[in-house]
């Protein structure tokens, strides 16, 4: 099964983004990390995912999407599931 590139959608002030970006960085996975507050088509996108414009108060970020599946937060037993 090949995965693609996973997408993160995060915030710099978020304690779990952050700690998401570094495991992902720790196993050298292959991501593309937006800052929802500095990119505003990548803020549209969480929203059209997310189903809301208040993503950051629902504790949803980080949010990961992986082909047509989306993770929410930071599980590293789900996350370890679609790396390689």
């Amino acid at each position: 099964m090949t995965i693609n590139k996973l997408k993160v959608f995060c915030t710099p002030f978020c304690p779990k983004c952050n700690q998401l970006l570094a495991y992902l960085n720790n196993k050298k996975a292959d991501y593309v990390s937006y800052d929802i507050d500095k990119d505003d088509n990548a803020r549209k996108e969480a929203i059209k995912i997310v189903g809301t414009e208040d993503i950051e108060s629902l504790d949803k970020l980080p949010i990961v999407v992986i082909g047509d599946k989306v993770l929410y937060g930071f599980d590293k037993k789900e996350i370890d599931k679609y790396l390689s």
